[in-house]
């Protein structure tokens, strides 16, 4: 994994209570999220015991 270049925001008690990252590396985190949603999601549908039918097919039932 590649090494996050953060900042901690405290409170007067010296909690941590946000951090600060930057812009680009924030995107990336958003982009792996939505990658590991992506696998999740599919993960399972895979494991389902439902008929799988093709996208274009699907489409097509949905009028889309």
């Amino acid at each position: 994994m590649d090494s996050i270049s953060e900042q901690f925001v405290v409170n007067r008690q010296g909690k941590k209570t946000s951090v600060l990252i930057p812009f680009k590396e924030y995107q990336k985190i958003l982009s792996d999220l939505e990658e590991l949603e992506e696998i999740r999601a599919f993960d399972f549908a895979k494991n389902k015991d439902e008929e799988l039918i093709p996208f274009n097919e699907a489409m097509q039932m949905l009028n889309l």
